[in-house]
């Protein structure tokens, strides 16, 4: 199984730096990719902050959620079960072990967290420091 940062999910559905190879990517992939309520939030959060910077207008707001919604019931997405306490005893576990030399930020590793709780091998992010931080926590870092 794999784990996306809800960064790499965005480019999905914006026109932004890496969006055609992430969608190459999803495409060749060929399997669901999990998403939690974490990444909802994250997804619903970005494009409010595309709204607030005046990227986007209220019609694209709601066109993006529903693409997304669409998404998940085409069976692009599906919900993994996922145990909150576990994933935030492992983030404080990933945070004391890491952040002091790396720098994380703390919903970076929620990510990292909620990947090895699920059971994820492989994780594809964005982010130079939650990939490494991912890769010293035992996952293997998918390329595009």
């Amino acid at each position: 199984m794999i784990y996306l940062d809800t960064s790499v999910i965005v480019k999905l559905y914006f026109r932004e730096d890496r969006s055609r190879e992430v969608a190459a990517w999803i495409e060749a992939n060929n399997q669901a990719i999990p998403l939690t309520r974490f990444h909802e939030l994250e997804m619903v959060n970005a494009v409010q902050m595309k709204f607030f910077r005046g990227e986007i207008d209220t019609g694209e707001i709601e066109l993006v959620l529903a693409r997304l919604g669409d998404h998940e019931t085409r069976g692009v997405y599906y919900r993994p079960q996922i145990e909150w306490t576990e994933v935030l005893e492992n983030a404080i576990d990933l945070s004391r072990k890491f952040t002091g030399s790396m720098g994380t930020r703390s919903l970076d590793i929620v990510h990292v967290a909620a990947a090895r709780c699920m059971g994820a091998k492989r994780f594809l992010s964005m982010d130079k420091r939650q990939i490494q931080l991912a890769e010293n926590a035992g996952l293997k870092i998918e390329s595009l």
